[in-house]
């Protein structure tokens, strides 16, 4: 196997430098330095050979299944800000409170870096299990799940990695929306919003470019609108043309208020300028002028149902790749009058 050189992340060597060193994928190194799993003679002299070179000392996490695992699980989200990300932590915190647990909360900010430092951290808490709203694929992930410690996504899918994954119906909840608008007559809608990196929002906006799709009309997608300063241009736009949307499909609660203050602006009226039907409902929404008709998705029972689940890995004692649970929970179309229709009772979507 060819080697490759050591990338240099600092002054300490890490487990993923010398998979990177030796050609192998970090849980074969990890099981190396635990004593556990397969690994054929020639790739385990190769990995303790190199072990040995750069003088690698194996950190907390190459420790855990010989110590005693602490009473307390981690929790790690893009943005405790975000009004759904801080639900969903309220509930896995009282779940996991009422069964004698402590939850250790963090937030990546949407950046994969930031995201394996703090896995790295939750390893060396000796935490028996974790939740994730993953940002990218990241290699800490697979060591902390090669120990045994069961790993659950939350909200996205852990792309290229076998875990328990706990999501929404993205992809319905769009089409719920989008279908809703065009029952107003709509005939040119827009698509807002950004991270369309992220499964959320990819499966938001497939949603709406299907039903487009299948009524033969064209889409208008902003996918890159993440800041305010975007969405307002957007906005402005729009104002010194006739050939503007007359409806919007917001990917995200944070793209929704922005879209709502860059309208108040530019003196468009909402739903008579532009109707909007908004993607995550939320304490305010009933409050705002118009009142938001938005989809809802149960963030207290996505929380609780991921909880669920790391618990009951933790305590079979298995890891995330073993008969591996996908579960998909409904979301509902909240009425309200944005949309362009008076308040009326609530239409659900999506199955368990």
């Amino acid at each position: 196997m060819t080697e490759k050189r050591v990338a240099k992340h600092g002054p300490a060597v890490t487990l993923a430098d010398v998979a990177q060193f030796v050609g192998v994928g970090a849980i074969t190194v990890s099981r190396v330095v635990n004593g556990s799993g397969y690994v054929s003679t020639e790739k385990r002299k190769k990995i303790e050979a190199a072990i040995k070179k750069f003088g690698y000392r194996p950190n907390q996490a190459a420790r855990i299944l010989k110590s005693r695992k602490a009473r307390m699980i981690g929790l790690i989200v893009p943005d405790l800000s975000d009004p759904f990300f801080g639900m969903c932590a309220a509930s896995v915190e009282e779940f996991a409170f009422e069964r004698g647990y402590m939850t250790l909360i963090v937030a990546s900010q949407r950046n994969a870096e930031v995201e394996k430092n703090e896995v790295d951290m939750m390893m060396s808490q000796n935490i028996s299990g974790l939740l994730i709203v993953p940002s990218l694929p990241n290699d800490r992930l697979e060591v902390l799940s090669a120990t045994g410690i069961p790993v659950v996504a939350v909200d996205r899918p852990l792309e290229g990695m076998s875990a328990d994954e706990v999501v929404v119906d993205n992809y319905g909840g769009a089409r719920t929306a989008v279908e809703h608008l065009l029952g107003h007559g709509h005939r040119n809608i827009a698509c807002i919003g950004y991270d369309k990196t992220f499964y959320s929002i990819r499966q938001r906006i497939l949603g709406y470019l299907d039903v487009l799709k299948a009524a033969g009309l064209k889409p208008d997608i902003y996918d890159e609108a993440s800041t305010p300063e975007m969405v307002r241009k957007i906005v402005q736009s729009w104002s010194k043309v006739k050939s503007r949307p007359t409806a919007v499909f917001s990917l995200n609660n944070v793209t929704t208020l922005r879209f709502l203050q860059s309208m108040k602006d530019e003196g468009l009226n909402i739903p008579d300028s532009i109707a909007l039907v908004g993607f995550d409902d939320f304490s305010l929404a009933p409050l705002l002028s118009p009142p938001l008709t938005a989809i809802r998705q149960p963030a207290q029972v996505l929380g609780s149902q991921a909880a669920r689940l790391l618990f009951q890995r933790m305590k079979n004692g298995e890891g995330s790749n073993q008969n591996r649970v996908k579960m998909a929970l409904p979301v509902e179309l909240v009425i309200r009058t944005s949309c362009g229709c008076e308040a009326r009772s609530n239409k659900r979507h999506g199955s368990n």
